[in-house]
Parts: C-alpha cells; sequence; structure tokens
C-alpha cells in the first residue's frame, strides 16, 4: 500500500471538511446537488467525449496500482551495482550472467541480459532495441498521464459553468417582490460549483497526474541506466568504468549514498 498516496487522501477529505464546517454558517448549502451533478457528471462526459474507454479504463488502472497500490522503492545504486558485479562476469564468461539473474531484478535488465547472450546482438542492434523499448515506455506512460492532465482541466470549468446558470438564475428574479432578501443566499449557493470545481482539479486529479508524472519519471531514468549499462557490458568496458559512468545520471547526494554503500560492503 502507497501510504502516502492514502494519506494525502484523507487529508484532502480532511481539510475540505474542515473548510466547509468552519467558513459556512451553514453548512447543509454545500450539499447541492445541482452543483456537484454538473461538475462531476460534465466532468465525466467531457472525459469519454475526448478518450476512448480503452484509454480511460487504462488511466484508472494506473492509478490504482501506482497511487494506491504497493509503491516500490527505486534503489539506483543498488541497480548500478548489479551491473557492475554482471559485467565483471561477463568478461570472464560471457553466459555465465543468466545464472546470476536473482527474481527481484527490474524486468529490463533481464532483457537486456537475453538480448545481449541470447540472440547475440551487435552494439548498433542492442542500443537500437533497447532505447525503442525506453522511448516506448516514455510514450505509454505519457499517454496515461495526458489523461489525467486533460481531465483536471475539465472540473473548474465546470464549476465556473455551475456559478454561471446560479447567477443567470438570481438575475431573472431581482425584478420579483422579496428578490433582495435571496441575493445572498442565491449567490452561495451559485458558487458552490465553483468550489467543488476547484476541489476536484487541485485535491484530486492534479496531484495524481504530478504523482505519475513522478513515478514514470523514476523509472524511465532506471531504464536509461540500465540501457547504458547492458551496453558498456557489451563492450566489456572495465567495471570501475561502468560504475563511474552509470553514477553520472545521479545527482550528487545518491552519488554519495551510493559510495558509502560500496566501502561498506568491500569493509
Amino acid at each position: 500500500m502507497n501510504f502516502a498516496g492514502l494519506l494525502g487522501l484523507i487529508a484532502a477529505v480532511g481539510i475540505s471538511a474542515f473548510a466547509i464546517m468552519d467558513s459556512a454558517k451553514n453548512p447543509k448549502i454545500f450539499a447541492d446537488p445541482h452543483g456537484i451533478a454538473l461538475v462531476i457528471g460534465g466532468t465525466i462526459t467531457v472525459a469519454l467525449m475526448s478518450f476512448n474507454f480503452k484509454s480511460l479504463w487504462s488511466a484508472l488502472k494506473i492509478v490504482t496500482r501506482k497511487y494506491f497500490g504497493r509503491e516500490r522503492a527505486i534503489n539506483y545504486n543498488e541497480t548500478i551495482e548489479r551491473i557492475v558485479s554482471l559485467s565483471e562476469a561477463y568478461r570472464k564468461e560471457a553466459k555465465s550472467i543468466q545464472g546470476m539473474m536473482k527474481p527481484s531484478d527490474h524486468p529490463f535488465l533481464k532483457d537486456g541480459v537475453n538480448f545481449l547472450v541470447d540472440y547475440g546482438f551487435n552494439y548498433e542492434e542492442l542500443d537500437e532495441i533497447m532505447h525503442n523499448a525506453v522511448r516506448g515506455k516514455k510514450k505509454r506512460d505519457g499517454d496515461e498521464i495526458k489523461v489525467w492532465q486533460t481531465i483536471s482541466r475539465f472540473p473548474p470549468a465546470f464549476g465556473l459553468l455551475g456559478a454561471t446558470l446560479g447567477m443567470i438564475s438570481l438575475l431573472q428574479t431581482l425584478g420579483e417582490p422579496g428578490a433582495q432578501d435571496r441575493i445572498g443566499p442565491a449567490m452561495a449557493t451559485a458558487l458552490v460549483a465553483t468550489f467543488y470545481g476547484l476541489l476536484t482539479a487541485n485535491l484530486i486529479l492534479i496531484p495524481i497526474a504530478e504523482k505519475l508524472s513522478s513515478v514514470s519519471q523514476a523509472d524511465l531514468t532506471l531504464r536509461e541506466i540500465i540501457k547504458e549499462g547492458v551496453l558498456l557490458i557489451h563492450e566489456k568496458k572495465h567495471p570501475m568504468f561502468i560504475r563511474e559512468y552509470l553514477k553520472s545520471f545521479l545527482p550528487p547526494q545518491q552519488r554519495q549514498e551510493g559510495e558509502a554503500g560500496t566501502l561498506k560492503k568491500v569493509a
């Protein structure tokens, strides 16, 4: 379970409830079915018009798995050390590295080892295949993120539409007796739809899109490291060179953490 995502969802609900209970004299005004139906129903309707069922279902499954599912921590330095150990073995006996693979190894690393040993691709073929695999993963992730980024633009617009409809209804009754007393409550009701539109976009949909983007970027960085590592193994570069070259993908702090871990292993 991704406890950060679950905690964030609980916090969003809590903040919204507190804001409603603390700011409104009569919190029941927020239970406006018209505003809720317009924002939620309108967003769903436009999403169905913008994307096909397959894209929407895929985006929903991705959120369930990456946002609320178990989050797998990415350890770049551990992957780099695995590649270094594989390179040492490959320099001695090429086919021996297949027996070194573990179930916990990244699937892309397993594929790269198979390309390297089983199929015997040359450097250019191996580079092209792995580059296309990374590019394909980036495109798939981008398509899934685009769904949520697009949907997040709809709720505020429908919230504004709800406020506009409420104001139109209010202005139609200004000439009637007692209209002055109804202005305040009518305007408050009209703005409820705007509130729900902003709430849905900024506390639910935009954070989901940002979370998916960060997870995707971390995975793509790891895949780039694996791709370059497999190519360097193919060239039989020195393990020390491979380690330092792959660490160049990481920020200084992560490089230092990896160096500390390596020193502990040596000690």
